[in-house]
């Protein structure tokens, strides 16, 4: 159960930037979309073609901007402008970040994925933040990413599925995207053995970074939808 008035994505696909990807993308029945913000990020977005790829995605699936660290007054204007229906915060980000955040009006009640990365009881500073995010209002839910040091998201690398069974206690609850190396190849085997509320691909899906593959896109369709018949 999610604690804002959103249905939590069961597939999400993350890094569009162009709109005939996206165009496919939809066919494929998915229930969200990422547009990312983050200028490091080979999938980087303007406001340009952000407001276009919405605008085709309004009313069809969740647009869900993807930002690192970046200023509530950046993500407000996006949110103004009616670019993207949820805010998925992939830095840095505490609670102090999170309050001034929400004191924009703008702000003040979008749905917030929080990503994570979970290494276990040798790091309990990842539960202690999952606990104090999972427990703050308007937290859609938590996107459970591979770690990396230096990279935020869209690695490739898979993240430590053994981990995440039994679903760790600091989520309070709240469901999950699993992301990180997800493929067509082992989308199923994703679902049924850590049993996540949703995937998240964008690596998976390419054929380089921020071109989708239909077949790939397609195919992990297909397969999610065949793990949770």
């Amino acid at each position: 159960m999610t604690r804002t008035n959103i249905d939590f994505p069961r597939l999400k696909f993350c890094g569009f930037t162009h709109p005939e990807d996206l165009e496919n993308a939809l066919r494929c029945g998915i229930d969200a979309i990422g547009l990312n913000f983050y200028s490091k990020s080979p999938r980087f977005l303007s406001p340009a073609p952000a407001t276009d790829l919405a605008r085709r995605a309004k009313g069809k699936v969740l647009r869900v901007g993807v930002f690192v660290d970046e200023s509530p007054e950046v993500i407000a204007r996006l949110v103004a402008d009616d670019v993207i229906d949820v805010v998925q915060l992939h830095g840095d980000e505490e609670l102090e970040y999170l309050h001034r955040f929400r004191s924009r009006a703008e702000l003040a009640s979008i749905p917030i994925l929080r990503a994570v990365s979970w290494r276990g009881a040798e790091f309990p500073q990842d539960a202690q933040r999952c606990r104090e995010w999972a427990s703050q209002i308007g937290i859609l839910g938590f996107l459970v990413d591979a770690h990396d040091p230096v990279q935020r998201g869209g690695t490739g690398k898979r993240a430590r599925w053994d981990l995440l069974t039994p679903r760790p206690e600091a989520f309070l609850g709240l469901p999950f995207l699993l992301a990180g190396g997800i493929t067509p190849e082992n989308a199923e085997e994703a679902i049924r053995t850590v049993n996540p509320d949703g995937l998240d691909l964008a690596s998976g899906i390419e054929s380089s970074p921020g071109r989708k593959d239909q077949s790939k896109m397609t195919a992990v369709a297909a397969a999610a939808r065949k793990a949770w018949a």
